[in-house]
């Protein structure tokens, strides 16, 4: 096949693969089930953060229990309906409720006006007031002192106070983290320096790091409202959520579940003052409803310089991956074939733990547990860690199958002819392994361009964390992650293109007919 003819059926696979993809997309939006449907089906199903005590968490028996919890039941019971429990992380509340997955969507979801763009709200169904969670090792007496270069702030991805505290803090460096215990491990363990958040959310997490000497500042930075998510244009079961909320404020029900679990009373208290100008200005229950969702690409196309920059670290994870792998691979080969006994089961060992174990799990452990051993490695380096040593695991095997796989009547051809030994390594050895194996070091290649994005869960801003980035400022995760998949896209066809075309240069690699 020549270049021209491979790059036109790159292009036509492009063609037909973002067709698809719009297809799909366009396809799979659900309509968000109205009172009626929740009622008729006899279940609700409520978006619930399973690592957040004590809002909402997983017990001893396995079961998620909280504030989030009781008051869900409390919904449930009032609609005479059953309550399913949906685990739904921070930055998953909106997309579930637009996707359709869930019916009403809890975890602190704070009333923004950029959420509500996307969902209706009903009324506050607490409060939250933004504190400074940090140690001894910080000098900081206000929350002020920590706007300058040196301090690392750490946060969730999908928390309304990433953005607004862009606006008030501007030169600290930002680590965005997925879980909310992960927060508190990041300032235990010395990748960042302080959280600004609801602290009675994230003080529980302190326990675990009874070492770390923690302190709160003083003074909130500011104070929110956060609400019960649901569907957008959803009217009627946002009106009943209204109605069951306001007599659970009234009389004190809400108050007391929050005493139960927190040890403490509300620090704002929700009001008349802020239930009645929400309850303004409702659209009638009995308009004809939908999703509402409409797709909106303006404010994700302003992004894509943003998300080109983070393809370009993932190409760069890639490549350290795959060269450093390569190496151990070459040599990991050279003494499967060659080396003695106990060198031989050495690197027998090390393929078989990190070919029988997840990649993710290799860096989970190098990122996460060596800095309780005095081993402190930044992301980006945990994680070209961890996939180099998965890479060459797999490397070793491909590279030792390839010189396995030259045959003796070869070696015995070259030297009948006389050959030196390095000429029979360069002249038939390398040019046999390497029309052998290139084929699958260049798919492996791609593997591992697509397997850089489980960096954006160690707080890399790669291609996928830049796009969870985006997305949860913007709230456009479908348009978001369309552009972000389309972006893989276009990198997997040209490396590909790009390794057919070198293989074919310089190896006499075939790659089709």
């Amino acid at each position: 096949m020549s270049f021209d003819a491979a790059g036109r059926a790159a292009v036509l696979r492009l063609c037909w693969i973002v067709s698809f993809l719009i297809a799909v997309v366009a396809g799979g939006m659900a309509h968000a089930r109205t009172l009626e449907d929740v009622r008729q089906s006899g279940e609700i199903r409520v978006g619930v953060n399973p690592n957040f005590p004590p809002m909402s968490s997983y017990g001893d028996d396995n079961r998620l229990a909280g504030f989030d919890v009781d008051v869900a039941r409390r919904i449930a019971d009032a609609l005479g309906v059953k309550l399913t429990l949906v685990p739904t992380e921070a930055a998953q509340r909106v997309p579930f409720l637009v996707s359709g997955r869930i019916d009403m969507s809890m975890g602190a979801l704070t009333i923004t006006p950029e959420r509500q763009a996307l969902i209706d709200f009903t009324i506050p169904l607490h409060s939250e007031a933004m504190g400074v969670i940090t140690t001894d090792r910080v000098k900081a007496e206000r929350w002020e002192d920590l706007n300058r270069p040196d301090i690392t702030l750490v946060n969730m991805r999908g928390n309304q106070s990433v953005s607004v505290l862009q606006e008030k803090l501007p030169l600290p460096r930002r680590l965005l983290v997925d879980g909310n215990a992960d927060t508190i491990r990041a300032i235990a363990q010395g990748r960042a320096d302080a959280l600004i958040e609801n602290t009675d959310f994230f003080l529980g997490f302190t326990r675990n790091y009874p070492e770390v000497k923690w302190r709160v500042l003083p003074d909130p930075i500011f104070a929110a409202w956060c609400g019960i998510g649901v569907a957008k244009g959803n009217a009627s079961l946002q009106a009943e959520l209204d109605r069951v909320l306001h007599a659970l404020h009234k009389d004190g029900s809400i108050a007391a579940m929050w005493r139960n679990h927190y040890a403490a009373d509300m620090s704002v208290p929700v009001g008349e003052e802020q239930i009645a100008p929400a309850l303004r200005d409702r659209p009638a229950a009995t308009q004809a409803e939908s999703s509402g969702y409409a797709f909106d690409f303006s404010g994700v196309i302003g992004q894509i310089p943003y998300l080109l920059g983070g393809a370009a670290i993932s190409l760069q994870i890639a490549f350290l991956a795959f060269i450093i792998g390569a190496s151990i691979g070459l040599g990991g080969a050279m003494a499967l074939l060659y080396a003695a006994g106990p060198v031989r089961s050495f690197v027998s060992g090390y393929v078989t733990l990190f070919t029988n174990t997840p990649a993710l799990v290799q860096i989970f452990l190098i990122y996460y547990a060596l800095p309780d051993a005095g081993i402190k490695l930044g992301s980006f380096t945990a994680v070209v860690i961890g996939l180099t040593l998965n890479a060459g695991a797999y490397l070793t095997e491909i590279i030792r199958a390839g010189v396995a796989s030259v045959r003796p009547a070869e070696l015995e051809a070259a030297s009948v002819l006389g050959l030196h030994r390095r000429d029979v390594m360069t002249h038939v050895i390398v040019p046999h392994v390497l029309r052998t194996v290139y084929r699958p070091l260049a798919n492996f290649f791609i593997v591992l361009v697509l397997g850089s994005s489980m960096a954006a869960l160690f707080g890399v801003e790669e291609l996928t964390g830049r796009a969870i980035n985006v997305s949860t400022t913007s709230l456009r995760t479908i348009e978001t992650f369309a552009v972000a998949g389309l972006i893989y896209i276009a990198l997997t066809l040209i490396a590909s293109a790009a390794l057919a075309w070198f293989g074919r240069t310089f190896f006499r690699v075939r790659t089709g007919a």
